[in-house]
């Protein structure tokens, strides 16, 4: 007998801050009850889960389905600790559709933190709809099932980006993926790629940054190379070729998340 996969939906509630104040049942948010009742249509008794992508997870049934509200009662429930490390993508703002691919390759490496910020050659004029984003965030995050949310910001500058990120945590190493290799002959041995550089570093909180489609400005070159930061900045290539900007983020994301949910990251290793 071939049995039938079921796939059991999640939901997204407010972040349950306190374990004494745990509620027995949960009435969904208003988008939340409207994907659950009028897009797929759940009826009583259907078995769910909640999240608060804060890391508490709940298995619940609903109790009530209709138009006005969706209601669930939580059966059992555990809370997931956060990952040890930070990883964080610092990334020059680009054109709407490319943002997105961003969003979800971000979402779908596991990364705890997705920085957007406007770069000196960012041609994009859209205005930055964070609230759009979220919703994106939840929907692929249904998907991967990962307890924790991706932490969404967006910055004025590459500095306030980069002082953003300090502020998120303490930064052990920030990877600042440079194209010039990529179409410079003369100098393409010197270039180190990112697996070369991060092997044996990925213990601790690390960084990437991805200019937009026109590459970072020499001023944004020149921040990195500052006094204050140049020993934690590192220029890496991701390849002899040159990528779209949601490719990079995309190529380094994989990476490092790969790097380090193998353990590989952590001890010396050769490409």
């Amino acid at each position: 007998m071939t049995l039938e996969y079921k796939q059991v939906w999640r939901f997204y509630t407010e972040a349950i801050k306190e374990s004494s104040k745990l509620p027995a049942s949960v009435e969904l948010p208003s988008d939340e009850a409207h994907f659950a009742y009028s897009v797929l249509r759940l009826a009583e008794g259907e078995t769910v889960e909640l999240a608060d992508g804060c890391g508490w997870l709940a298995h619940a049934r609903l109790t009530q389905s209709t138009k006005k509200a969706v209601v669930a009662e939580v059966e059992s429930f555990r809370f997931v600790r956060p990952p040890e490390y930070k990883t964080i993508a610092l990334v020059g703002l680009t054109k709407p559709g490319a943002i997105d691919e961003i969003v979800q390759a971000c979402v779908e490496a596991g990364l705890s933190d997705l920085i957007f910020y406007k770069g000196d050659r960012s041609t994009s004029r859209q205005e930055f709809k964070t609230d759009k984003l979220e919703r994106q965030i939840r929907e692929l995050s249904r998907i991967t099932k990962s307890p924790w949310l991706l932490n969404l910001k967006y910055q004025e500058s590459l500095s306030a980006a980069f002082e953003c990120a300090r502020g998120l945590c303490k930064l052990n190493n920030i990877f600042v993926c440079d194209e010039r290799p990529a179409h410079d002959v003369e100098n393409a041995h010197r270039a180190r790629h990112l697996l070369q550089e991060c092997a044996g570093t990925t213990a601790g909180n690390i960084a990437f940054a991805v200019g937009p489609e026109s590459s970072f400005s020499q001023k944004e070159y020149e921040f990195f190379l500052s006094e204050e930061r140049k020993s934690s900045a590192c220029f890496v290539t991701l390849g002899p070729r040159i990528l779209r900007t949601p490719a990079a983020v995309s190529a380094a994301a994989y990476m490092l998340s790969g790097l380090r949910d193998s353990g590989l990251g952590q001890t010396e290793f050769r490409v």
